[in-house]
């Protein structure tokens, strides 16, 4: 009861504060155009109001903006069918010391036996056992911690197969393989990005292959999604000769917090020779179900409180998070304090406050002016990040020392 009477205090203050608005957002933030209702299991949350913060590292800089992954792959993926495995079918490494991997997609039953594996490389024809420098069953792998399928079956070939042109058969093969081919000491790089970590429903994704060590030809690509669902992706060369695809997700196959995929296949020109090379990596699609109203009050006597205003689509519990910058000895502002909070919202316009505490703000060794920075907005029922900016408010008032 004394924390609620608290929290009611501590608002009906904020209020009587001079109201602001956050900054406009920048091009990279995101931001929710319109919110969508959605069933959740936000009626399961504890809806107990948390807040907590604790200090940073002013010495340590943070990045502006999230940096996105980039996927790099020097290996490549080819599904086979019985016929062309005991006839042979070739692949082009790049480097000595290729890593290859059979793995039936029928069970243990079509198991490949390493001494019935031939691999013909540099004018020669030898056993797997024979041409490789290590080789392991599926029971090896698994044991090292390697989820592999029933009867697979990794052979490295040994530095005297050289590169090039390699015929890999298995004359006793029965069903379809999937072939994997890696390449650890290869130069030939393949690249694949998204332009950000996470994207809302109904908006658009930009990914990007590029490869180094030699020129692309062309390439190809899919989405998919935790649902199984998948969609081609259209890629077009730009202009320094990478390759550029759009995505724009849709509700229907948003399900929870798993990650989407996005896979490049690419085709490339080294020399003389087309090498392949695949790629993937992952996003976070979320359901824009809130959105900052933009409306926000401060209160700044011995702990700093920064009200933000809520726009709910649905109820749920939200959770909001910011890094507080401070000014310095030497005048710079500079990280000094992370603070998040969590409450349950109903349905239409709401308030989440984020505190920074005297003991942290003491402990960083800041005074005002602040500023307000990496503002996000998070729906619990699934953590799905609803909105993010990089730069949201400037709070000049502040305690005299």
């Amino acid at each position: 009861m004394k924390f609620a009477l608290c929290i009611l205090f501590l608002s009906a203050a904020a209020s009587a504060a001079p109201a602001s608005r956050l900054f406009a957002p920048a091009d990279h933030d995101q931001i929710p155009v319109r919110l969508i209702a959605r069933p959740t299991a936000a009626a399961s949350l504890d809806r107990t109001p948390v807040q907590i913060a604790h200090t940073l590292d002013g010495a340590q800089a943070l990045a502006a903006a999230p940096r996105p992954f980039v996927a790099q792959s020097r290996e490549f993926w080819s599904e086979v069918g019985e016929s062309e495995l005991r006839a042979g079918m070739r692949i082009t490494t790049t480097a000595p010391g290729a890593l290859v991997r059979l793995s039936p997609q029928g069970g243990a039953g079509a198991a490949l036996d390493p001494a019935g594996v031939l691999v013909r490389a540099q004018g020669r024809t030898q056993s797997a056992a024979e041409a490789a420098s290590a080789i392991a069953d599926a029971r090896t792998l698994r044991s090292a911690g390697m989820a592999v399928p029933a009867g697979s079956l990794v052979f490295r070939l040994a530095p005297s197969a050289g590169s090039g042109e390699v015929e890999i058969a298995a004359p006793h093969a029965q069903g379809s393989y999937l072939v994997h081919v890696f390449e650890p000491d290869s130069a030939v790089v393949a690249s694949l990005a998204a332009d950000r970590d996470t994207v809302l429903v109904g908006d658009t994704l930009r990914l990007r292959v590029s490869l180094a060590g030699g020129a692309m030809m062309l390439a190809s690509g899919l989405v998919t999604a935790p649902d199984g669902y998948s969609a081609d992706l259209a890629f077009t060369r730009t202009a320094d000769g990478a390759y550029e695809a759009t995505f724009t997700p849709d509700a229907t196959h948003r399900d929870g917090p798993q990650l989407w995929e996005a896979h490049a296949f690419t085709a490339a020109r080294v020399g003389a020779r087309s090498v392949l090379r695949d790629a993937k990596t992952a996003f976070a699609v979320s359901a824009p179900a809130a959105r900052f109203d933009g409306t926000v009050t401060t209160r700044h006597d011995a702990d700093l409180a920064i009200v933000l205003g809520i726009e709910a689509a649905g109820a749920s519990r939200y959770q909001i998070a910011g890094v507080l910058y401070g000014t310095g000895a030497d005048g710079a502002l500079r990280p000094a304090a992370l603070a998040q909070s969590a409450a349950w919202l109903e349905a239409g316009r709401g308030r989440i406050e984020l505190r920074f505490d005297a003991d942290t703000l003491a402990a960083a060794g800041v005074r005002a002016p602040f500023e307000l920075r990496d503002l996000r907005l998070i729906d619990q029922a699934d953590m799905g990040l609803l909105e993010r900016r990089e730069r949201a408010l400037a709070i000049p008032q502040g305690r005299s020392d």
